[in-house]
Order: structure tokens, then sequence, then C-alpha cells
């Protein structure tokens, strides 16, 4: 059986795979972990129509939207936009977080970052690693009970995978 497989900025025409994406995660007892945004048709109907300079992106497999990651903060004036991400769980340990973040931290530096933030909670041990395999660096800071990773973008190509 042969997949097609791609990442996809997401467009007005996402926005059903979008929808049946995000019911997935509302139905996960994990996801409560992942709250940028509710997780509703209408939120992302708005997605798939938004027009600014954060970026939505999503895995797609086929006719099914599998992972689901965002790049956001440019809006409000933030040098350094905040990452966040979701797989679906049957592809977790797969590659596929690894996969879209990549592009995700490509899309921030051609998009002019130099430095990308995310958060996680820290018994979210399998996150962390491999936030850090990817060159995340972690300090003792917190926010809402979260650590706070960095990623430095001059430094991404240095071997840091």
């Amino acid at each position: 059986m042969t997949v097609s497989l791609e990442i996809v900025h997401l467009r007005p025409g996402h926005a059903t795979l979008l929808a049946e994406l995000f019911a997935v995660i509302a139905a996960d007892q994990r996801s409560s972990r992942f709250h940028p945004h509710p997780f509703t048709q209408a939120e992302a109907a708005r997605i798939c129509s938004y027009r600014g300079n954060d970026r939505y992106l999503a895995l797609r497999a086929d006719d099914r939207l599998l992972a689901y990651g965002l790049l956001r903060g440019w809006d409000e004036g933030f040098a350094v936009p905040s990452l966040g991400i979701y797989v679906v769980p049957e592809l977790r340990g797969s590659g596929a977080a690894r996969l879209l973040m990549e592009h995700l931290h490509l899309t921030a530096r051609l998009s002019g970052a130099k430095q990308i933030r995310l958060k996680v909670y820290p018994d979210n041990i399998s996150a962390q690693r491999l936030y850090v395999s990817l060159g995340y660096r972690f300090s003792d800071r917190r926010e809402t009970d979260q650590l706070v990773g960095i990623l430095d973008l001059s430094h991404e190509s240095s071997g840091a995978h």
C-alpha cells in the first residue's frame, strides 16, 4: 500500500480534516497537556482561514491529518515564536513529531526567527527527551508549572540531531 505523506500549511480546504483532528485531540486524555487554543470546529475553520504571521501546519497522510504543529507569537509582536505540537496516539514514537518539529524549525528560521521557545510539563519525560535531542535547552525557569525550552536556531545545524 502506498501512502501519500506531506506537511501542509493549513488553508481553507483543510478545515474539515483539521476539525476531525481537533475531535481526536479533544477526546485524547493526554491532550490536556496541549492547550494552545480550543479544539472546536469553529477554531479549525479560523485557523484554516488565518492569514497572519503565525504558522499552523499539519502532517497529512492521504486524507487524514495525523499531527498538528504551530509557531505563534509573531502576531503579538514577539521575536521568539512559541512552538506547539500534537501527534495522534498511533504515531507517537514513530518519528512523526521529530519530522514535524524539524519542518517547524526550518519554517521559523526562514521566517527570520533566531530562537524558538516551547513549554513542557516536567513529568512529560518522552517529550523532554525529544526536545533535548533536537537541541532545546531548559533552565530552571518555569511558566504555569511548565519547563521552558529554548532552541537557538543559529546553532541548530551544529550537530544537535
